[in-house]
């Protein structure tokens, strides 16, 4: 029996050497926030299409303003039946120019002016949402790393503890059970590796793509977050992400384009202008000149019009139906998220002044116990555990701290 818990030590101990820690994730050099943010703000794709949306609009604004495009002619006039167009009697030459009603171009480029500043709007949530989206995939990668890191120091607390109980087998002060023990929490803790490289891997992958960049492309290393000692109101958050929402300002502003729409609509039933002067060219007589002024009757399709109106007034009660729901939404999310950031805060700090130094201490008493024969192995084995997993929930309640810190910036439009 001892022949074969030598052996399989021994086989052990050819494996040990995978669940060490990377030399390079080691080496890596610092991640700082402020320059993933940066980045991302200058290449994230999906910002960039919400940029050049934004640009679109503005583009259009000058195109809702102009007149319609004058128009010229030429015509022959009286042309023999053999269609000789050399022999017509007369050559007009025409120039045309229709203007729409007063006040339709500027009702027109109000209109195009609205939506190129709600196109601002959905801009700024896309990137507001991505920069978020940012924040959390660097935090999320700093708890990837973070869980290595506790991972490794469980491998070197077991290795320390497995010698100890080598040494306490070999004089006789424990049986074997002791060193089975340490060995089988090794071959554990070297399966959930695996796990935690691919969380760290996948980590990397989402901030990556946030970034532009493969998604195995090449991270540092996180720089730990620390406890926002900022303490927002609900009240005064829910004021503030009310005004700078973009999804609000969004439905605030589709009700004036709601508002400038029904006054285009109205200002349609009133007649455009077209004006034409022409000259002619009498071929067998003295040249003339021809003015006229021509207008069309909307008043002969006023279902149409007025069907547009009605279209109009419909669009803007949706808007302001959208915009209160949205009003809504956003102080329910508020109140949520404020309460999430609160509640892991308050863990994130219990933890951090009281249950960890506790739980090292209780590890520390554990080890000086075995040693001491003063408490057995699975005591020892239970008190690593527990540190592990505690350090663990503290660092996981730091991260959510952070994480929700980061929605609210999302929610209000400013960082804390």
């Amino acid at each position: 029996m001892k022949r074969l818990l030598l052996l399989f030590i021994f086989f052990f101990n050819a494996i040990e050497p995978s669940i060490a820690a990377p030399a390079a994730i080691e080496s890596a050099p610092m991640l700082v926030l402020e320059d993933i943010l940066r980045e991302v703000a200058d290449k994230n794709p999906e910002i960039l299409a919400a940029e050049k949306r934004e640009r679109a609009a503005e583009e259009r604004i000058p195109q809702a303003r102009a007149f319609d495009d004058p128009q010229i002619g030429v015509m022959q006039w009286s042309i023999p039946s053999n269609f000789n167009l050399g022999k017509a009697d007369e050559t007009w030459y025409t120039l045309s120019q229709s203007f729409p009603f007063f006040g339709k171009r500027a009702l027109r480029g109000s209109v195009a002016g609205l939506e190129r500043t709600m196109a601002g709007e959905e801009a700024r949530g896309v990137r507001l949402k991505i920069l978020r989206e940012s924040k959390q995939a660097y935090y999320d990668l700093f708890f990837a790393h973070k869980a290595l890191e506790i991972h490794h120091t469980q491998v070197e607390l077991a290795r320390k503890f497995s010698q100890i109980a080598q040494e306490k087998f070999a004089v006789g002060a424990v049986g074997q059970q002791d060193i089975l023990r340490a060995q089988v929490e090794l071959l554990d803790l070297s399966n959930a590796l695996v796990t935690l490289e691919q969380e760290r891997e996948t980590a990397e992958a989402r901030l990556n793509t946030l970034l532009n960049r493969p998604s195995d492309a090449p991270l540092g290393l996180p720089q730990p977050p620390t406890i926002p000692a900022v303490e927002p109101s609900v009240e005064m958050l829910q004021r503030e992400a009310e005004e700078a929402r973009p999804e609000n300002r969004m439905h605030a502003l589709a009700i004036r384009r709601g508002e400038e729409s029904i006054k285009l609509a109205r200002r349609d039933l009133f007649p455009d202008v077209m004006a034409e002067v022409a000259y002619w060219d009498v071929h067998d007589g003295p040249n003339r000149w021809m003015a006229s002024v021509k207008i069309n009757l909307p008043w002969i399709n006023k279902k149409k019009y007025d069907a547009r109106i009605r279209e109009n007034e419909a669009e803007q009660s949706r808007a302001e139906a959208a915009h209160q729901a949205a009003i809504n939404e956003t102080a329910l999310r508020v109140k949520e998220v404020l309460v999430r950031f609160q509640s892991s805060r308050r863990l994130a700090r219990l933890y951090e002044s009281g249950i960890l130094p506790l739980a090292e201490q209780s590890l520390e008493a554990a080890t000086i116990g075995y040693q001491t024969k003063k408490n057995d192995f699975l005591t020892l084995i239970d008190a690593q555990k527990n540190l592990k997993e505690l350090e663990l929930t503290y660092f996981r309640s730091l991260v959510d701290v952070n994480k929700n810190a980061a929605e609210l910036e999302e929610l209000v439009g400013r960082g804390f």
